[in-house]
């Protein structure tokens, strides 16, 4: 049997109440030239018997020997892909349905063989936060382009990326991979797997294509790296277990702290470290990692998590550039926010309620009218959505209306009335 054109591999680990939808979204593709990987991380829970459940063909399980870190996990389920181009998907994500013939499309047409999208952001009911089950997109063309290894490199290496990184929202080739293995032994390295395999896929790919579309969908959740080190606080206990899942000998970086921007430093610094050659025309902007890592450090500090000795860490180390620490010193730790005063206040007076109807009524008018491309925020109870997988489908006919296609998203009842007012 000739191998899929699509490998889409999940690699997941106790959160098989995540992965039925994220597979169901892929098997709802439009394009069927894939296989679906499921890579199981020796969960203790049914995840086996949840991709069991599945009696397409299509869909395949393995599982490592034993619990490994995200970079060794992430390497042994890519291994067990057999298409020609690869895409990891977070378990708690999942893809708008042409999101597949889009890749294919872009990857014949352009002989592509390192592509990558925009993505919208799912934050489903079990988000410690505002705005549950609701997505946000922002503007996006539609169209793709071709994107040169400066451009994609040159930002990233200086902490200020051009795209959205986020690991789903990419597709390699098999032989790019390759290439990376042979020189190092793997491809998927560090705790910000994507931050040392996507410098490298740009360095070894023949072309690089951007398709400004929200084709996949990134999941928000209680059980999320990013909701749990970056968007909320779930409590010391969620946040040790994260953090002991994590691979901690790492000693090619400055600061050991778990930030989202210590996690690029990883995979940025050990990809300089081992492509000397290839990366040396890209420097590694220290002082504006600094400068990301201490507002992360403040934005936690913020929300109540215990971040004295990882700031007093980076201020030790900024001891090196003395212009730059009166700069992270003046870091708020609470910044004046008019906005949330001004929505407290209106909120105490009802005025909020009725802002939220007029905005909803809004919404629905642009959105059945096509007119998506600025970006939206909008409540799965107005779409009929209530979990990432319904949420992919409501995008799919979102997306689909701009693409001049007769699929309209869906309207709750209580949205519905609101429209026909």
């Amino acid at each position: 049997m000739p191998p899929p054109l699509f490998s889409i591999v999940i690699p997941t680990y106790n959160r098989s109440e995540l992965l039925y939808g994220t597979v169901q979204s892929v098997l709802a593709q439009s394009c069927g030239d894939f296989e679906v990987v499921v890579s199981d991380n020796c969960s203790d829970d049914d995840t086996r018997a949840v991709t069991e459940r599945f009696s397409d063909s299509r869909v395949r399980y393995v599982r490592t020997p034993r619990h490994t870190p995200i970079g060794d996990s992430w390497e042994f389920a890519r291994g067990h892909a057999r298409g020609r181009l690869v895409m990891m998907l977070s378990d708690d994500d999942a893809l708008v349905r042409d999101a597949l013939a889009r890749f294919e499309q872009e990857h014949r047409d352009r002989q592509a063989d390192f592509l990558f999208c925009n993505v919208a952001e799912y934050r489903d009911h079990s988000f410690l936060g505002s705005q549950q089950n609701t997505v946000t997109w922002g503007a996006f063309s539609s169209t793709a382009r071709i994107v040169g290894k400066d451009e994609f490199l040159r930002p990233l290496f200086a902490f200020r990326p051009a795209f959205d990184m986020h690991p789903t929202a990419f597709m390699f080739a098999s032989a790019v991979a390759d290439q990376v293995v042979r020189r190092c032994g793997r491809f998927f390295q560090t705790n910000g797997v994507e931050y040392f395999a996507w410098p490298l896929a740009a360095v070894f790919s023949g072309r690089m294509v951007h398709i400004d579309a929200p084709l996949v969908i990134l999941g928000r959740t209680f059980k999320s790296w990013g909701s749990t080190i970056v968007l909320s606080n779930p409590g010391k206990e969620q946040i040790a277990r994260m953090i002991a899942d994590a691979n901690h000998d790492r000693d090619w970086i400055p600061l050991k702290n778990f930030t989202l921007s210590n996690l690029m430093a990883e995979g940025l610094l050990l990809s300089k470290k081992l492509f000397p050659a290839e990366l040396e025309p890209y420097r590694f902007d220290e002082e504006q990692y600094l400068r990301r890592t201490m507002r992360e450090l403040r934005k936690r500090q913020a929300m109540g998590v215990d971040v004295l000795h990882d700031i007093s860490e980076l201020l030790e180390y900024a001891d090196k550039y003395p212009l730059l620490k009166p700069e992270l010193l003046a870091v708020s730790t609470e910044p004046f926010n008019g906005h949330s005063l001004l929505r407290n206040v209106a909120s105490a007076l009802g005025v909020m309620q009725v802002y939220r109807r007029v905005r909803v009524y809004r919404q629905i008018r642009r959105i059945r009218a096509g007119h998506v491309n600025s970006g939206f925020t909008v409540s799965g109870g107005d779409f009929d959505f209530n979990d990432a997988l319904g949420c992919s489908r409501f995008l799919s006919s979102v997306t689909a209306a701009v693409s001049n296609s007769p699929a309209r998203p869906s309207l709750s009842k209580v949205a519905r009335r609101q429209f026909a007012r």
